[in-house]
């Protein structure tokens, strides 16, 4: 894939693109996935990406290989589903390397901001589920599958409860960025606002386990910005708030507490059943779905609940090790942001996010879905072109 340029599509007409698909991704996922092909069919008939297997890293080339093995690996399974979704990984790598070559730090910004708009206007739209002013979105026309309604759980337009609380996880973390970002007051006091909201709304979701992954993110967000004493008060704090919620019994579904974290241990023993028997190549994505019923009292689910299992059930050793060089050059990037002050406070945002990913994926793989991973990646994957104008001297943000 060769670096983009303007003068194929003006940037601001490519930037106008973007924010639609931002904003698309607050929508319900098929109208993002509607958006989605749109505007890729636009980007693709201006020219403005190619694929390409190879590039200076090597990290297109480990990509790509690791796409062919998960499509060949669900095909010698016959894991349909899982070959349709390594299909959409191949969307998804080259809309998102035309992302990470175009994107201009500094939009960023704007989109971080809309963002932050949508979740209030989420937060109203979760309220009135909450009360039953509204009904849950209906996907039932899509299939009958997907008409499972989430007793006093809302999900506003993510399909699931535990999705949402994903992405309220994110949006509160975009809230502390602002705050700490802004220096006027008006600003700080909209922002702390907002924050508030996005947090009572993990209520509503009913997620448990998102309240400590927004303690633990807020600790990282202000460790990494180098807010030491912050991160620990923070911390007891947080900690504390979340103890009393449990005592008072305002904790969200703590009378199914006990249950729900049996049911995570019955299908994480599944899941581990499952890699012993093939630990080396997987099935492709999804594996659990397809292997569950072959081991006795195995637990009916999607996948294994967790982001440290599901990768090696779903591709193996052979397949994850495909990934490692990718990680790699994320990490190498990250500790080269480290380098710039001026980066601090963007560098805690990335990785605060990633802190969500990996506190989350203990207990769940919320992020394998369009629309969290998509937000996911439109904060995180910018970080090359940051570096390149801190380099320069010419990156604005404090």
């Amino acid at each position: 894939m060769k670096t983009l340029s303007s003068d194929r599509l003006p940037w601001d007409l490519q930037a106008l693109l973007l924010m639609i698909l931002l904003i698309s991704n607050f929508f319900p996922f098929y109208i993002t996935v509607t958006v989605m092909t749109v505007i890729f069919i636009i980007l693709a008939v201006c020219g403005l990406f190619r694929p390409s297997f190879t590039d200076n890293s090597g990290v297109m080339a480990a990509f790509w290989i690791f796409i062919a093995y998960s499509i060949s690996i669900s095909l010698v399974y016959q894991n349909w589903l899982g070959v349709l979704i390594s299909l959409g990984f191949a969307i998804y790598l080259i809309f998102f390397k035309y992302y990470f070559d175009a994107i201009k730090p500094y939009f960023v910004e704007d989109l971080i901001n809309i963002s932050l708009i949508a979740s209030f206007i989420l937060f109203i739209f979760a309220l009135l589920e909450h009360f039953q002013f509204i009904q849950e979105w209906d996907y039932t026309f899509i299939s009958e599958a997907m008409g499972k309604q989430h007793a006093d759980r809302v999900e506003a337009t993510f399909f699931n409860p535990n999705y949402y609380a994903m992405m309220l996880e994110f949006f509160i973390i975009i809230g502390f960025y602002k705050l700490t970002r802004t220096k006027k007051l008006r600003e700080k006091l909209a922002f702390a606002f907002i924050t508030l909201c996005n947090l009572s709304a993990i209520f509503f979701t009913g997620a448990r386990t998102s309240f400590m992954v927004v303690v633990g993110s807020i600790v990282v967000f202000y460790y990494v910005y180098g807010y030491h004493k912050q991160a620990l008060i923070s911390l007891g704090i947080m900690v504390l708030a979340v103890v009393g919620l449990m005592l008072t019994n305002l904790f969200p579904r703590m009378d199914t507490l006990s249950w729900a974290l049996g049911d995570r241990i019955h299908i994480w023993q599944t899941a581990l059943r499952a890699i012993r028997h093939n630990y080396l190549f997987g099935q492709g994505p999804l594996t659990y779905l397809q292997v569950w019923n072959e081991y006795p009292g195995g637990k009916s689910t999607i996948h294994s609940h967790s982001i440290y299992l599901d990768p090696i059930l779903s591709y193996g050793i052979v397949g994850c090790s495909i990934l490692f060089l990718p990680f790699y050059r994320l990490a190498a990037m990250i500790h080269t942001m480290r380098r710039y002050p001026a980066l601090r406070l963007r560098l805690a945002l990335i990785c605060s996010f990633i802190s969500i990913v990996l506190l989350h994926g203990l207990l769940d793989l919320t992020i394998f879905w369009i629309q969290t991973s998509f937000l996911f990646l439109i904060i995180v994957l910018p970080i090359k072109n940051i570096i390149q104008e801190a380099q320069a001297g010419q990156y604005p943000y404090s």
